[in-house]
């Protein structure tokens, strides 16, 4: 009787007819199922009318309610309208939609700070590892849950979202966030302008206050200079000019894809030409992973409040690599002058601090372990 059932399932699916004709299959199915479980009792309703479902009943064989999420967002894994991490609200997808983005409310980041090696690309599991991996039914599960949402989630999604304000994720915070209440920049790999063979981007921001600016097109690079441009924020310029040994410029290039990693590639020349020597090291070229566990996944990403590949984004960051400021799309009124006001302040923090406990506090263990060793060498 089991084959019988799953057979009446598969054709029931396989048939494709108008909803009803699969919600009466369903209730068939549902009814087959409760006549063997109950095969005692001598009197069993009609197929025409299926018996109650009881809540014990198996949630397999029980119809499934419709899907709560709206069909311009798909699979995708913010059904509240809201970023599941960061809790940043995001376009409904709704045509006349009114949408503002909010103020940052609460620090972007991970709860621990960034360690080398992290978000690689290159799977560096033993073959031990990589087994138990395999075998896992959790990672199982994980995978499928992510190349589903993946492949379900909508081709022009970030698209349509850049109707709104051009863009812009969420408005920036006022204030920077307090040090013992900011989180941190995650680490992130990819190759350089000076170094193709590539290298992780926490070495080149512990230790020094940084302005972090991601984008993967030119509409995103727009966006960053109505931050940073010497036009739209000449006070900006003068405050890194005056202070190049403390503050530092990150640019970060992300590429959704390998067609677009190789256009990069293809203009390096002319990038190296556009951007001065001195920030070559500091330019990183960083692709988006397809795999659940490498490179810089859809968490890590929306706990730092990087929704959307489209847009651009500036973080604003200590000498812990703790993100005290963030901002996203064209800098709107009183953003650049709260970017400036940020700057300033960690600048006078990092004034009282002394370099030594500065170093030690953005260390990782494993480097404070191994600091009395390099002394001693």
């Amino acid at each position: 009787m089991a084959r019988d059932l799953l057979v009446d399932l598969l054709l029931a699916v396989a048939a494709k007819p108008h909803s009803k004709c699969i919600r009466h299959g369903l209730n068939i199915v549902q009814h087959r199922a409760y006549a063997l479980k109950h095969s005692s009792k001598t009197k069993i309703s009609s197929p025409a009318s299926p018996p109650p479902v009881h809540s014990n009943a198996d949630p397999l064989l029980t119809p499934r309610k419709p899907s709560q999420i709206p069909l311009a967002v798909g699979l995708d894994r913010n059904p509240h309208h809201r970023s599941a991490i960061s809790q940043i609200p995001i376009p409904k997808g709704e045509k006349g939609e009114t949408f503002i983005p909010a103020v940052l409310a609460r620090p972007l980041g991970l709860q621990t700070p960034p360690r080398s090696g992290q978000n690689s690309p290159v799977d560096q599991r033993t073959w031990a590892e990589r087994k138990a991996d395999f075998a896992s039914r959790e990672r199982a599960v994980e995978r499928r849950q992510v190349y589903l949402r993946t492949f379900f989630r909508p081709y022009f999604q970030e698209w349509r979202r850049t109707e709104h304000h051009k863009g812009k994720t969420f408005q920036s915070n006022e204030r920077l966030f307090k040090k013992d209440k900011a989180l941190y920049f995650p680490n992130m790999w990819g190759s350089t302008l000076y170094d193709s063979a590539g290298a992780d981007t926490t070495p080149v921001l512990r230790g020094k206050i940084s302005i972090v600016a991601i984008q993967s097109n030119r509409w995103g690079e727009e966006q960053v200079d109505t931050f940073f441009s010497k036009e739209a924020n000449p006070e900006l310029q003068t405050l890194l000019e005056q202070n190049k040994e403390r503050v530092q410029r990150v640019d970060i290039n992300v590429t959704t894809d390998i067609a677009r990693q190789m256009l990069v590639r293809l203009f390096t020349g002319g990038l190296r030409r556009a951007i001065p020597e001195e920030r070559w090291s500091r330019y990183f070229m960083i692709r988006l992973p397809r795999d659940v566990r490498m490179g810089l996944s859809d968490d890590v990403r929306d706990a730092m409040g990087f929704l959307n590949t489209q847009v651009g984004y500036v973080y604003l960051l200590d000498e812990d690599c703790k993100i005290r400021w963030a901002g996203s799309g064209h800098a709107w009124k009183g953003e650049i002058e709260s970017l400036n006001a940020g700057l300033k302040r960690l600048l006078e923090e990092s004034r009282h601090l002394q370099p030594a406990t500065r170093t030690r506090e953005a260390a990782p263990p494993e480097e404070l372990g191994a600091q009395p060793i390099l002394a001693a060498a």
